[in-house]
């Protein structure tokens, strides 16, 4: 009905508030049906051979445009430069595309995030590492709790369920790896994944 009467900058600006509403609804949705797969055991691990250095690059570069939005600089690299494990590629997607949200929408204006994948004998690590207000001793109890908000704010008035760390964890740990977090409060954070080369789920161990 209003189209004609509106200028391109208004019919771009609407546009864009109904893509990021559109974003958050889907965030929301895929975490809660993420959260149910994994307690009614529906989520079952696929693994494959693939380049984690290639994964991890792809998922970085989908947050490049959400990160000059805020002058945010993603930096991102592999040693040795092509690393290669047996994994479930999907929900590996997951963990990362919730990690590296993470550290755009905490970060403050103008910082560096830094995602490094490593391998190390039997097992490989990404990290993510913003330069955002760090993770309080109290924060870090509850970090990877169901519905668990911080003490952090997202700094771009960004929209966050507290179910996104839980399910990364769940997710993790059902591929037979680790995830936890290294900060010092006013120091940024860095969450660190560790996943074995060859996948063997967390009930063979």
């Amino acid at each position: 009905r209003y189209w004609k009467q509106l200028t391109h900058q208004e019919l771009m600006s609407n546009i864009d508030g109904m893509y990021s509403g559109a974003q958050r609804m889907k965030a929301i949705i895929t975490n809660l049906l993420d959260t149910h797969a994994i307690e009614s055991g529906a989520v079952k691990i696929t693994p494959v051979e693939f380049s984690l250095t290639t994964l991890v690059a792809t998922e970085t570069e989908q947050y490049r445009e959400r990160a000059k939005a805020k002058n945010i600089t993603l930096n991102m690299q592999s040693d040795p430069p092509d690393i290669t494990i047996v994994a479930d590629t999907q929900i590996l997607r997951e963990v990362m595309d919730n990690l590296i949200s993470n550290a755009v929408k905490y970060s403050p204006h103008g910082k560096n995030v830094y995602i490094a994948v490593s391998k190390h004998e039997k097992h490989c690590t990404i990290s993510i590492k913003d330069e955002g207000p760090g993770i309080s001793e109290d924060d870090k109890r509850k970090l990877f709790g169901k519905f668990q908000r911080l003490t952090a704010k997202p700094t771009g008035g960004e929209h966050s369920t507290g179910l996104g760390l839980s399910i990364v964890k769940k997710f993790i740990e059902m591929m037979g790896g680790r995830v936890w977090c290294e900060s010092t409060l006013g120091a940024g954070a860095a969450f660190i994944v560790e996943l074995p080369v060859e996948y063997h789920s967390a009930k063979s161990e």
